[in-house]
Formats: structure tokens, C-alpha cells, sequence
């Protein structure tokens, strides 16, 4: 479990599975950590890099997709290899929620992430 807040301004605080967790990504404007579920959206304080400390030291293993966003390769469905994207769902739709990968660290995600989670589907 993992305690956020339901607002950026920190109102709302609620636990979270960590499973239930997509990905993460940094807030440049704040020093916070926005984090991406299927449901929702919760912050958490403090840097990026020091929450997947805290949770990789759990026995997770999230992955840097870019400087500022980690993603959970456990819920992962599949990796556009075109536009280097990352969706959670089994059917891609316009409404589905997608994680971008930099181009520089593709090859290195792509195969870290089909050594975690071999349903993956590449397209």
C-alpha cells in the first residue's frame, strides 16, 4: 500500500496498491510525483527518484521510460515499437491510456520489460 493524495494541493489522502499503479511521472512545476492508475490520478511529495527507491526496495520493479516517468512493466499489455508507446489494455482504443518511451531508451525498456513480463505484445 501506498498513501496519496486525491489532489495536487494534498486533500484527500487515500491508500493505493502499488499494483494498481501504471506509471509514474515527475512534475516539473512542483516537487511532486503524479501517479497514473486505471481509476484515477493521486501525488505523491518529494522526488521521482526517491519514490522508486521506496518501492523497487519492496520487491517491485519499476522502470525508468524517460529522466522523468517510471512505468510498472507489470501492467504493461503491449508496446507500439513505431511510436514508442506503452498501453495497459488489451484492445487499444483512442481512449486508451498510453505511456510515451524516449527513443534512446527503447531498446533498453523494451528488453528489461519482456524479462519481467513475457505477455507482452510488441507491434
Amino acid at each position: 500500500m501506498l498513501s496519496v493524495t486525491r489532489t495536487p494541493e494534498g486533500g484527500g489522502i487515500t491508500d493505493i496498491h502499488i499494483t494498481t499503479i501504471l506509471y509514474m511521472n515527475r512534475d516539473r512545476l512542483k516537487d511532486r510525483v503524479v501517479i497514473t492508475t486505471r481509476d484515477d490520478v493521486f501525488y505523491l511529495p518529494g522526488p521521482l527518484k526517491y519514490w522508486l527507491n521506496v518501492i523497487n526496495s519492496r520487491g517491485y520493479k519499476f522502470l525508468y521510460v524517460d529522466r522523468s516517468t517510471a512505468i510498472n512493466p507489470a501492467n504493461v499489455v503491449s508496446v507500439n515499437e513505431i511510436y514508442k508507446e506503452a498501453f495497459f489494455d488489451r484492445e487499444v482504443t483512442r481512449k486508451s491510456i498510453k505511456c510515451e518511451i524516449a527513443h534512446h531508451r527503447y531498446h533498453e525498456f523494451v528488453s528489461e520489460l519482456t524479462a519481467t513480463n513475457r505477455k507482452v505484445i510488441l507491434t
